[in-house]
């Protein structure tokens, strides 16, 4: 199952800023993005139930 994920404005500015200032982080954000829209409740992603 595949879920949508939904970016405010204020979210996408927030995140361009995050990766001009972390661009060695910007492929592991990418896969964290994409394992939430697969499973939201995958274990690696360490959410809070």
């Amino acid at each position: 199952m595949s879920y949508t994920l939904i970016f405010t404005n204020s979210y996408k500015k927030r995140a361009k800023r995050f990766a001009r200032q972390h661009p060695e982080l910007k492929e592991q954000y990418r896969k964290t993005l994409l394992l939430l829209t697969q499973n939201p409740y995958h274990p690696s992603l360490r959410l809070h139930p």
